[in-house]
């Protein structure tokens, strides 16, 4: 069952509107093997970071399901290169790694798995080569990496929901992916493994010209929801999404601001 699905998964690239190769970032496929903070910052080539309130980071204190908690991070600051958000104790650390564009305002947001309680960490990396952060403790209830998994429809890239909500001279994009995104935590029936199924990469466009680039591990939850703002945005423009994953499917969507 699941190589037929695999197999579904790749002839639907031919049937799904393509990302454009220049748009997507490679994937920093060692950042999210890291375990650790200190792995994490080896593998992106970044010095320590400091602790700092100009960080944002918004989560719940305690949060019953943890396969959809829900978390904002940003940075009070200019000049942010990357924001990159992780959980201390999930199997590994970096769940989403975000490269903002000018007209982006730095605030995202976002909903992952977590496998247990644990310290989310936010880092924002500044073009000044600083790397501040800020860190939260989430008490999770039932958590949301592992565990036996029930049978799953077979995958088909469906259209990404866009909604965009014009305020003053910006937006709020907020837009909701149909996507499994498989941990490789769970096993089936037979108690095998199900292989790793997730988005990698994401590109949001205004008019053609990308704003937010990005790119997610295996903790970006179930159907990803994602949230961040536009300054700039005016009625006509058009603002797109695209994504691509793990087994190279690919999906762009795209919609006018009214």
């Amino acid at each position: 069952m699941l190589r037929r699905r695999e197999l579904l998964l790749s002839a639907l690239v031919a049937a799904v509107p393509s990302v454009r190769a220049a748009d997507l970032p490679s994937f920093p496929r060692a950042a999210f093997d890291a375990k650790t903070v200190a792995q994490l910052l080896k593998a992106l080539g970044l010095p320590a970071p400091v602790a700092s309130k100009d960080v944002l980071l918004q989560a719940p204190d305690l949060f019953e399901d943890g396969t959809v908690v829900p978390v904002t991070l940003g940075c009070a600051l200019p000049g942010v290169q990357r924001l990159l958000l992780g959980v201390e104790r999930n199997p590994t650390l970096l769940a989403a790694l975000f490269e903002p564009g000018e007209s982006l305002e730095p605030n995202i947001a976002i909903r992952v798995k977590m496998q247990e309680t644990s310290n989310v960490i936010a880092l924002a990396v500044m073009k000044d080569g600083r790397v501040l952060m800020a860190n939260k403790e989430v008490k999770i209830t039932l958590g949301g990496c592992g565990g036996a998994a029930e049978p799953q429809p077979e995958q088909s890239a469906q259209p990404t929901l866009i909604r965009v909500q014009a305020a003053g001279a910006g937006a709020t994009v907020r837009s909701l992916m149909k996507h499994e995104m498989e941990s490789g935590q769970r096993k089936d029936g037979s108690g095998r493994t199900i292989p790793a199924l997730h988005i990698q990469e994401v590109v949001a466009r205004v008019n053609g010209q990308p704003v937010l680039t990005a790119q997610w591990g295996t903790a970006v939850s179930k159907n990803p929801f994602l949230q961040f703002g536009v300054r700039g945005v005016k009625p006509g423009d058009k603002v797109a999404l695209a994504w691509a994953d793990n087994h190279g499917v690919r999906r762009s969507d795209e919609v006018a601001v009214a």
